[in-house]
């Protein structure tokens, strides 16, 4: 479980610290690698990622943070023979798509299944070992 969606928390400027936020809500946009934007996760605003800072001109912005999408990267990439499949908000936009993922995991067609916690609402899966909480410590304030 990990309660933020997205590949990234928000992109920064390491030379001058820029970070892009929403024009609406003020917030810090989540990098989306499936869509390459930028997305604001309140009003729904969005834009395409920034390849320079356009305050100092660094060609050295880096995505900060983690989401389901690098979280469910990283465990394709660590462990190459487990079927990773992610629930949150974004994959589960379409008719059925939260009942087809929980039943495609209950079935055993995901051995690891990453997502917000919409995932752990009343569910029983009697095949799951281990649950992890990533940044647990977050949710706590």
């Amino acid at each position: 479980l990990l309660n933020r969606r997205g590949f990234a928390s928000f992109l920064l400027c390491p030379d001058c610290g820029f970070v892009p936020f929403c024009p609406r809500c003020d917030i810090s946009l989540t990098y989306h690698l499936s869509t390459g934007r930028l997305h604001c996760h309140y009003c729904g605003y969005q834009q395409p990622i920034l390849r320079s800072c356009p305050d100092c001109g660094s060609d050295r912005l880096r995505t900060q943070g983690v989401g389901t999408e690098r979280l469910e990267a990283a465990l394709e990439a660590r462990f190459p023979d487990a079927k990773v499949g992610r629930m949150d908000r974004d994959t589960t936009s379409g008719r059925n798509a939260h009942a087809r993922i929980l039943q495609a995991f209950g079935q055993g067609k995901f051995d690891i299944l990453v997502g917000t916690q919409m995932i752990a609402k009343g569910l029983d899966f009697p095949r799951v070992t281990l649950v992890g909480v990533v940044g647990a410590d977050s949710g706590l304030y």
